[in-house]
């Protein structure tokens, strides 16, 4: 049922009696009138008797937007007739009276930076819980102040995390600010974030072809953005191992700073298998490092004095394919 119809069955049924033509709606306009909400009634702007079903849906009629925080506007009594005009309500059945002009004031109050920055904040540790991994976060230390009209009914906060995710160091949240339902302003809050990563760190300095263990590596709770394949993380990698290199203490440990153990050690003297084809040529030779299983070596040749390099194939065997 249209507005319009509505109100043309009100005023059939609260006409006056013993055939008497129905009353007329009054809308008396004030001279002064001060917003809740975001738009301005016919309500808003005139006092309208008698108080029923006719009048009310008078009441309800959208005249406009509200005026921006802190302005005022001057509404002319040719306004309000426009107004109803475009409603659809014949001018006739009504009577509207008063002055000409009323100044039409939009009320707003500060919008809590406390509940913001607890909407916001409870938003991103949702996100945060779906997206999983070790994140602290920083809120913002200051925020600007924030106006809104309380509502005719409510005013209200919804905060959603942009774009349903979080960037590796930073995460921003939208607070919707909804007056009676409607959303009257979004606010961007930005939180700093810091993700951690657990990974295997030595403890003290340590030297080339030392074994690793919990002796001299520990799991750390690592500051890092993100966690390269590379880095080792548990310590069922390092079982076994040894270091491949001199290590510094507090450094990361990585796939290319752990070796097997040696299975040739410097100054073995080992037997070399050379392959040409068919042919197979054995010498001796005697190592110039220490070189585990499958890895490569460099030889020095007993009789010729000669530089080679082999993989170790097992204990004192190297072999060289040209």
């Amino acid at each position: 049922m249209t507005l319009l119809t509505t109100i043309a069955m009100c005023a059939a049924l609260f006409g006056g009696g013993n055939g008497d033509p129905p009353v007329k709606p009054e809308l008396r306009i004030k001279p002064a009138t001060t917003i809740r909400g975001l738009h301005v009634t016919i309500g808003d702007l005139c006092e309208i008797t008698p108080t029923n079903a006719q009048t009310m849906a008078l009441a309800e009629i959208r005249f406009g937007p509200a005026p921006h925080n802190g302005y005022a506007r001057a509404v002319s009594r040719t306004d309000i007739i426009r107004a109803l005009a475009g409603a659809g309500i014949q001018l006739k059945t009504l009577k509207l009276t008063g002055g000409n002009e009323i100044s039409v004031q939009s009320f707003a109050i500060e919008v809590q930076q406390q509940e913001m920055l607890d909407a916001a904040t409870a938003a991103l540790q949702a996100q945060l819980a779906i997206e999983g991994g070790d994140v602290e976060f920083e809120p913002p230390v200051r925020m600007r102040s924030v106006k809104a009209p309380p509502g005719r009914v409510s005013q209200d906060l919804r905060a959603r995390v942009r774009n349903t995710k979080t960037n590796l160091s930073l995460a921003v949240v939208d607070i919707e600010i909804l007056v009676d339902g409607e959303v009257f302003k979004k606010i961007p809050i930005n939180f700093k974030l810091r993700r951690f990563h657990r990974i295997l760190k030595t403890i003290g300095t340590i030297r080339k072809d030392t074994p690793l263990g919990p002796e001299n590596i520990r799991v750390i709770r690592e500051p890092m953005a993100q966690v390269s394949d590379l880095y080792l993380t548990k310590m069922p990698q390092i079982a076994g191992m040894n270091s491949a290199r001199n290590l510094r203490n507090g450094q990361r440990l990585s796939l290319g700073d752990i070796m097997p153990p040696a299975l040739i050690h410097r100054g073995d003297i080992v037997t070399v298998v050379l392959t040409r084809g068919r042919v197979k040529v054995t010498s001796r030779a005697i190592a110039n490092h220490n070189a585990p299983l499958d890895g490569r070596i460099q030889l020095t040749n007993l009789n010729s004095r000669s530089q080679m390099t082999g993989r170790v194939l097992g204990p004192g065997l190297v072999v060289i394919n040209p």
